[in-house]
């Protein structure tokens, strides 16, 4: 009996991969059938997931890894299941035609069969709930801007140079730009951060306005989203909490401040103080309008973004008009327009976008007026005008707007003595609180030393003067003239 049982097993052994084999035979027609119709199925169940990726390709959601792969795997194996069913096609024959060939349909059948064990096996694997990691990623800073217009002039580029060198001393963990309104710190700034993405400096760059009334909620969800950071805490200080606890986690992040008037304590908006930053290879630039911002928040390297010079101010100029000045006179006009503009790039893109299309004519009325700065307020204030009256309406007493509009009263282009605006202050009631000459002279300099501050008056050519922009003395004038010079003319 045990023998008997012994001869079954083995025969059982034996006779398994000989019906298989034969199968082969026997159910090619079948095999090669049942795998058309997988494919079909296949086929439909790749093409939906697919429609899903790249929907989630164009929201800027990542794909998860094992969806990758599986429709990896599934093109591969619809291409061989095709490649096979189109050698079926085939119907190859042996024996001059008389008998179809048995070692080739053994081999086409074997094959599908495990086409068709794949293709099952890939069936099974094919239940995802979801495409996409359910995780938000980083902004790139670069996807937050356009590089296409910028152009680096001398100035530009001197101040672009000296942030560069403080980004990469590690010594240096707060950076201030700071200049005239409309003189481009923003798209500079920018672009520097740009040039450190490209250059691998740091891991992230993050960005914020902060403007002149600074919402600390919106400030950090702007630096928030750029980390893919939820800030789910309702109180400001929770909030400060969680983005300081994700800059000192990330490493490597140059938080830029945008448009800051007046100092801010960092920590209230969750920027780790120097010495977090420095072990977390992570700094912060900021600009400004205001010299002494840039000290009060602590900035141990401050850089001045100066004005363009007469030939980089008048490439602009020509880029921005649109056009070309071939004719002498009307080159000369132009010339003249751009000079006037004094190396100020909100200026130099207003007037020639303003005068771009005029004809010669209406060139000539405009540099013919006395406030050159009018010729852009063609259709009401213009850009410039805002700009620079923004940096007025920011003076911090009446005193200080007084002194500034006193200015505009002396001729383009000189020195003014502080010693004559005193006189003339004087005149109109200023310093009627002082005891003596001598301490009206010291509040007069400390004036004068304010007003340069806010980038509203420059160092004259001299001890004791000081000087005053073409375009900011245009402004000046129609501030004093309007119901905002307080009576000045």
């Amino acid at each position: 009996m045990d023998i008997v049982n012994f001869v079954l097993q083995v025969g059982e052994l034996l006779w398994t991969p000989v019906k298989r084999n034969v199968g082969y035979l026997v159910h090619y027609k079948r095999h090669i059938q049942s795998l058309e119709v997988l494919v079909g199925k296949l086929e439909t169940t790749r093409n939906d997931y697919q429609r899903s990726v790249d929907a989630a390709l164009m929201n800027g959601d990542e794909v998860k890894s094992e969806v990758q792969k599986w429709l990896k795997d599934a093109d591969k194996a619809i291409i061989d299941a095709k490649r096979l069913n189109n050698e079926a096609g085939e119907n190859k024959t042996c024996l001059g035609g008389r008998c179809p060939n048995l070692k080739w349909r053994y081999t086409l059948s074997k094959r599908a069969v495990n086409e068709t064990e794949e293709m099952n096996k890939l069936n099974e694997e094919k239940s995802f709930e979801t495409v996409t990691l359910q995780v938000r990623l980083p902004v790139e800073f670069e996807s937050t801007m356009s590089t296409g217009d910028f152009e680096v002039f001398e100035a530009t580029r001197q101040a672009m140079d000296g942030v560069m060198k403080a980004l990469k001393d590690d010594n240096i963990t707060v950076i201030g730009v700071h200049g005239m309104g409309g003189i481009g710190k923003t798209t500079m700034v920018k672009h520097v951060g740009l040039q450190a993405c490209k250059d691998k400096l740091f891991d992230h760059v993050i960005m914020a306005v902060i403007s002149q009334n600074p919402n600390l909620v919106k400030i950090q969800q702007q630096l928030a989203e750029m980390l893919a950071l939820n800030l789910n805490e309702q109180t400001e200080i929770a909030r400060a909490a969680r983005l300081k606890e994700r800059i000192r986690r990330g490493k490597k992040i140059l938080i830029i401040l945008d448009d800051i008037w007046r100092a801010i304590d960092l920590s209230l908006i969750g920027i780790p103080d120097d010495y977090e930053l420095q072990n977390c290879n992570s700094k912060v630039l900021l600009t400004t309008r205001l010299q002494n911002v840039c000290h009060a928040m602590k900035s141990q390297e401050m850089i001045h973004l100066d004005f363009l010079s007469e030939e980089d101010s008048w490439a602009l100029f020509v880029k921005k008009a649109n056009r070309s000045f071939e004719s002498t006179n009307f080159y000369d006009i132009a010339r003249k327009a751009a000079g006037e503009c004094g190396g100020l790039p909100i200026a130099l893109i207003e007037v020639a976008r303003a005068l771009g299309d005029k004809d010669s004519e209406e060139w000539r009325k405009a540099t013919r007026r006395p406030e050159m700065f009018q010729i852009t307020n063609l259709d009401g204030e213009g850009d410039v005008f805002r700009c620079i009256k923004l940096s007025y309406d920011y003076l911090n007493s009446n005193d200080a707007k007084l002194f500034f509009l006193l200015c505009c009263l002396f001729p383009k282009d000189c020195d003014i003595h502080i010693e004559d605006l005193l006189k003339c202050g004087i005149g109109k009631g200023l310093f009627r609180d002082v005891n003596s000459m001598q301490e009206a002279r010291s509040t007069a300099h400390l004036v004068a030393k304010y007003l340069k501050a806010c980038s509203l008056v420059l160092d004259g050519e001299h001890d004791g003067c000081v000087r005053m922009h073409d375009v900011i003395r245009d402004v000046a004038i129609l501030i004093a003239s309007s119901g905002d010079g307080q009576g000045f003319f």
